[in-house]
Order: C-alpha cells, then sequence, then structure tokens
C-alpha cells in the first residue's frame, strides 16, 4: 500500500474544514431533531422604495379595519415599496352592499391597486365589482344545481336580500370563482408583478409583505400562501389567508388555460379541464390548475396565517415570526387591532408575534367564566380523573411540565401547549367553559425567548 503525506498545508486545510462541517452539523441538527424550520432574519429597513416624503411606517394597516385611515401615512412604509402589486379581494354579491363599504372606507389615503371579484356585476363607492362567472359558458351550468343561487342573483334588484350571509348555496358557487378570477386578472392587470388574493376578513401586513416579495422576482413562477394538507390530496394555499401568485405564475396559468379557451378577449369562459363540482372548494381546484402548469405551492405558515390575534397561538412556532396576513377577522378585530398599530412603539419595526402578544397579554389571567381558550393538545375526557373539575382539571395541567393553558367545560378537560386568548363560550346544556392560564409558567416562557433578535421569515414548506 502506498503512503500519502500530507503536507502542513493540506493538513491545515482538511483540519479547518472538518471544523466548519462539525460547526454547521451541530448547528443544524438540534433544529432537524426538534422539527424547527430554518429562517432569515430581514431587516428592519423595506426594500426597493423610491426615494419620497417620509411617511408613518406604522401604516401598514390591515385590509377592513376601522378608523379614518388605520394610520397617518401611506402603506406601505416607504413609498414605491409594493409597485407593482395588485391586491384581489373575492366576495359574494350580497357583502357588496352589507360589507364591501366598509372595506373601501378604510384602506387608507394611498390604497394599494385593487380588483374586486363577485357573481354578479355591481359598483360600490366608485369602484368596479366585475362578476367573476360572466363569461363562463353555458355547457358548465347546464344540469348543475350549484348555479341556482347564481341565477337567482342575476334577476334579484337587492342581491343582499339573497345572499347577504353566507349560505351554503353561496359557499358552494364560491368555488367556482377561482379559476375564472385568474383569467380576469391577468386580463385586467396584465402589467402587474405580485398578486395577492383576499378575502373581506383577510388582514394584511403590507410592510412585511413588502419585505418578503423584495427576496423573490416575479419573472420565476411563484405560487406563496399558507399551506391545508388534506389526507391523499394535493396540498394548497388556504384561501382566506391570502395567497401571492408572481406574473410569471400566472402567466403560466394563461398558458395552460389556452388549450381550452375560445377567444383571448373573452376571460373566463372554462375551468382548465377541471370538474369543478366534484372539488371541495376552489382554493384546492387552483392548487391542481397550478401543478398542471408547473407551479408547486411554497407555503409560509405561520407568516401567511389563518387566525386572528385572539385566536392564534403564541409558542416557540409563532413568536419570532414575521406576519404578513392573519384571517377571521371581524369588524371589532379589525378595529382594536388598528389602535393597537397606531400605539406601537418602534413602527418602522416588522411585526412580529412576540410584539401582537402584548396586545393579548393583558386580557390574560388566571380563570375565566363562559370562557374557551380553544386549549387543545390533551384531552382528557369524561371519566378520567382530570375531567371532573375545574380543580382537578387545573392539576392536570400544574402536572405537565409544558402545560400553558388550560379549559373545562364540565364534561372533558382540555391542556393546552401555547398560549391562546380564544373566545367567549356561553353554557349549552350541561357544558359549561372555564378556561384558566399558567401565568407563571406564561412569563418564564416569554423571559426565555424574548427579546426577538430580529424578525424571523421562515423557510417555505412544502
Amino acid at each position: 500500500m502506498t503512503m500519502v503525506r500530507l503536507s502542513p498545508l493540506r493538513l491545515l486545510q482538511l483540519c479547518a474544514a472538518a471544523v466548519l462541517c462539525t460547526l454547521f452539523v451541530s448547528s443544524l441538527l438540534p433544529r432537524l431533531l426538534s422539527g424547527e424550520r430554518g429562517y432569515d432574519v430581514v431587516p428592519d429597513r423595506l426594500p426597493g422604495a423610491r426615494p419620497g416624503p417620509a411617511v408613518d411606517a406604522g401604516a401598514s394597516f390591515g385590509l377592513g379595519g376601522d378608523g379614518d385611515d388605520n394610520g397617518n401615512g401611506c402603506p406601505p412604509a416607504a413609498p414605491g415599496a409594493l409597485d407593482g402589486l395588485t391586491v384581489v379581494l373575492k366576495i359574494g354579491a350580497g357583502e357588496v352592499a352589507t360589507q364591501l363599504p366598509h372595506f373601501l372606507a378604510h384602506r387608507g389615503r394611498c390604497p394599494p391597486d385593487l380588483l374586486v371579484f363577485s357573481d354578479r356585476r355591481d359598483t360600490c363607492r366608485g369602484v368596479d365589482v366585475a362578476d367573476a362567472l360572466a363569461h363562463l359558458r353555458p355547457e358548465y351550468r347546464f344540469n348543475n344545481a350549484d348555479f341556482d343561487i347564481y341565477d337567482r342573483l342575476q334577476r334579484a334588484d337587492d342581491p343582499s336580500n339573497v345572499t347577504a350571509a353566507k349560505t351554503d348555496p353561496g359557499w358552494r358557487l364560491d368555488k367556482y370563482k377561482f379559476l375564472p378570477m385568474m383569467e380576469w386578472t391577468s386580463y385586467l392587470r396584465p402589467a402587474s408583478q405580485w398578486y395577492i388574493f383576499v378575502e373581506l376578513d383577510t388582514y394584511l401586513n403590507y410592510d412585511n409583505l413588502a419585505r418578503f416579495l423584495a427576496r423573490f422576482s416575479p419573472h420565476t413562477a411563484h405560487y406563496f400562501g399558507s399551506p391545508v394538507w388534506p389526507r391523499k390530496k394535493i396540498v394548497f394555499a388556504h384561501g382566506g389567508s391570502g395567497f401571492v401568485l408572481s406574473r410569471a405564475a400566472l402567466d403560466k396559468v394563461m398558458a395552460l388555460g389556452r388549450m381550452f379557451g375560445e377567444n383571448k378577449h373573452f376571460p373566463g369562459t372554462h375551468f382548465f379541464g377541471v370538474d369543478v363540482q366534484k372539488h371541495c372548494c376552489g382554493d384546492e381546484v387552483l392548487a391542481h390548475v397550478l401543478k398542471k402548469s408547473g407551479v408547486p405551492l411554497r407555503g409560509y405558515w405561520p407568516m401567511f396565517n389563518g387566525e386572528n390575534p385572539f385566536t392564534v397561538r403564541y409558542g416557540p412556532e409563532q413568536w419570532c415570526e414575521a406576519i404578513i396576513t392573519m384571517h377571521h377577522m371581524h369588524d371589532r378585530d379589525f378595529a382594536a387591532l388598528a389602535q393597537w398599530e397606531r400605539a406601537r412603539e418602534n413602527p418602522a419595526r416588522p411585526l412580529i408575534f412576540e410584539e401582537l402578544f402584548t396586545m393579548v397579554e393583558p386580557l390574560l389571567r388566571d380563570m375565566a367564566d363562559n370562557w374557551s381558550n380553544m386549549s387543545d393538545d390533551v384531552t382528557y375526557p369524561r371519566g378520567k380523573s382530570p375531567a371532573k373539575s375545574f380543580d382537578t382539571c387545573f392539576k392536570a395541567c400544574q402536572n405537565d411540565a409544558r402545560c400553558l393553558q388550560f379549559e373545562h367545560s364540565g364534561i372533558d378537560c382540555r391542556l393546552g401547549y401555547s398560549i391562546r386568548l380564544g373566545h367567549q363560550q356561553r353554557p349549552d346544556g350541561d357544558r359549561t367553559w372555564t378556561s384558566g392560564w399558567m401565568m407563571s409558567r406564561i412569563q418564564a416562557f416569554k423571559q426565555a425567548r424574548s427579546p426577538c433578535q430580529g424578525a424571523h421569515f421562515v423557510y417555505s414548506n412544502p
């Protein structure tokens, strides 16, 4: 066997490489074992801004908020940071009269470019509301009971009398809007570079969205959102949490659509070869078409989030992470959040869950009657000792080192490993909800994780 002699320089290089490799593995291995995702820390300054007058950096208001303008300046905090963005709002015909006026009244003094789609053509405060289904070919509606409500909407003098609130027929019709809406959006905004699709109860933080999109090119096909993982089905972005398509992604969808379209001057004539009636919802249907177009989802939960400030889980996965969207926001939630945002001490910094928790923390206490804090990590059903009473449920939480809160419903006991405020819960028969929070453990949780050293932008999953 021939011996290979290493020079001192070569030996030093190999040792240095071994040390670097060890450091990399040692820092990565704990994350892999714990399931923690990687992240980047983003700067406070907004990228891509044009030179312009100073504006209030706290104007990253949520869509549909309350107050005179949800801030004293223009969103985003720096002019030009979101040039090329179109916000696409999907609503029901009855919401034009009941909810859209509030949305439009509180967009601020510098509203983003906006498209509004419904299931009936209309106008509101000078804004056109497009009927996403107006050009759909008749064969898609033939012998399809899901379109019965659509026909009634077209005949109604006041569509709010038909669908003032979302009904089962309205929900079934909603899924048919997604694919035609893509063609309409491309047709109406051909020069836009990014498109974010939201609903009336979606909060959108423009500052963090600007920081996020600056990391990507609109000329590459991107599909971002909060992933839904149905069993044995395609992963798709949750529509209510908001999802983003780049210009290149929408172009790919349009290229696939040309196989089924008849006339480029009439967008929204077809469903891209998909039998929409067999699917649960439009956001799932859209994911199928995007996958066929070669555009897979990149999931960015918890930055795109399906909860509101009062129902979100404040825990290790949602603490230093940046907030782009939240969902299930009622008018009172928008109003409370807008007021809180105006009072932020450091409005130029990216909004993260750690800071948002200061809005919720003053409402926590040892015990709350007629309240569910949505604990759901461990359940002790009736017959188990912790389910006997509030006190035994408290002891079960006390004996579990991970438990931060608990609730007793009169029937079962539930423990929570993250912090949630929850909601009022009136008695229902034998069930009476009482919630509790382990205040000393919550303080210890905060001290172990705060202050965050910058906003975390997590890596995608999937």
